[in-house]
């Protein structure tokens, strides 16, 4: 076992198996590694990478896309001591990415010097007209891979009016800023026309271990 990065390439250049017995050797669930080794579709790929904390211990992340499930990995180990301290799964949570494809960012929101896990598209629930996706925060807190944030990012619904389908649809988009505070900005259209555009502030809160959110305030309200 190597460094994130130098797996990570391995992994990009191997065949099925080769990126099985990778992961296997990670720690990952052979049969889990199996299907996601032998699923990935094109411009799909696992993701390792190191993740900066505020400790002696050295964390990583592993994230594998499948299209029945998507897969989040805290790996404990040691670029520079890769031969001592190996990198193994220590946590795991499984994704449910229905609607597209996750995004995994590492930003740093509750210190300058420490990562958090942000994942994106993570899906909440899907029917008839209707799709709901929610962007999801992991911190590691005693070692583990703790949500500390869930909101909503998409969702397209429809309902039935006098005479004709109103569709709603609801997107986030987000921005952190110096002072680590992450910027969520909503748009709401209804029936493709622009209805609402709102913002809200994201902070860590120390006492409650998790982030708080502002009120969502008006950003530009059409036709008003």
């Amino acid at each position: 076992m190597g460094k994130l990065d130098e797996m990570e390439n391995l992994l990009s250049g191997a065949d099925a198996g080769q990126k099985v017995d990778l992961l296997t050797r990670l720690g990952v669930d052979p049969a889990i590694g199996k299907m996601v080794a032998e699923e990935l579709l094109p411009g799909q790929k696992i993701e390792l990478q190191p993740i900066r904390v505020q400790q002696e211990t050295h964390y990583g992340v592993a994230f594998l896309p499948s299209f029945r499930g998507w897969f989040l990995y805290l790996l404990q180990g040691a670029d520079d001591d890769p031969r001592n301290h190996p990198w193994h799964v220590i946590d795991k949570q499984t994704l449910d990415c229905w609607h597209e494809s996750c995004v995994l960012e590492l930003l740093a929101l509750r210190r300058a010097d420490t990562d958090d896990i942000v994942v994106h598209h993570a899906n909440y629930g899907h029917g008839s007209n209707y799709v709901e996706d929610q962007t999801w925060i992991f911190s590691i807190l005693h070692g583990q891979l703790v949500q500390t944030m869930v909101t909503q990012d998409f969702l397209s619904q429809g309902t039935l009016g006098i005479e004709i389908e109103i569709q709603t649809e609801h997107k986030s988009t987000f921005l952190r800023f110096p002072d680590l505070s992450l910027e969520e900005t909503r748009t709401i259209a209804v029936n493709d026309k622009l209805e609402k555009v709102e913002r809200r502030y994201w902070r860590w809160s120390g006492r409650k271990l998790r982030f708080m959110p502002s009120r969502f305030m008006p950003v530009v309200v059409p036709n008003s």
